[in-house]
């Protein structure tokens, strides 16, 4: 009776490897009517997904980086994630060095009228670093989206064109023509 559970393991374990093992089988058995398939029922797969540039500025407004992640713009999104976690470890950095040079004892608060006039400055120019890169994340990841849709996006269903229709004017007619766009 203890092994019952096994053995139903077992065989569950064994029908799902048949099935995995019998699906590649049915796919390459339906490769020999693809062409005519795809004419009749023209459903391609392959369709690259349109990024939403709102997405991807909440993305980046989220987390630096993240917005040009979603568009695929790796190289940038690496670029502001790795400011973003510059910045955060200034902030770790500022933080305990500005306490430590300005607090006397234990229970001393900090105040902004007993800091040096250069360390304010350097505390307002940080401050402003961190809003102007947030806004130029948000700004990128909205412009990446945009170009990905226009690289990539756009230009695969311009080339899915079923029929193609045109209107000419030559000499002293009209002529009207229809295409439809050929794969090899």
């Amino acid at each position: 009776m203890a092994y019952r559970p096994i053995f139903r393991a077992i065989a569950l374990i064994a029908a799902m490897a048949l099935f995995v093992s019998v699906l590649p089988l049915h796919a390459q058995s339906d490769k020999s009517n693809t062409f005519r398939d795809a004419e009749e029922n023209p459903i391609f797969l392959d369709e690259p997904e349109r990024k939403d540039p709102f997405v991807a500025g909440l993305l980046s407004w989220s987390w630096s980086g993240l917005g040009q992640f979603y568009t695929q713009n790796y190289g940038r999104g690496s670029l502001f994630l790795m400011t973003d976690i510059l910045q955060k470890g200034l902030f770790v950095y500022g933080l305990f060095y500005y306490t430590e040079k300005y607090s006397n004892s234990d229970d001393d608060v900090v105040r902004w009228n007993n800091i040096a006039k250069r360390d304010r400055g350097i505390i307002i120019g940080y401050l402003l670093s961190l809003i102007i890169v947030k806004a130029l994340g948000v700004v990128d990841a909205v412009y990446s989206a945009e170009t990905y849709n226009k690289e990539i996006y756009f230009p695969y269903w311009k080339n899915r064109m079923r029929l193609k229709l045109s209107v000419e004017t030559v000499d002293d007619r009209i002529e009207f023509s229809a295409g439809k766009h050929v794969q090899f």
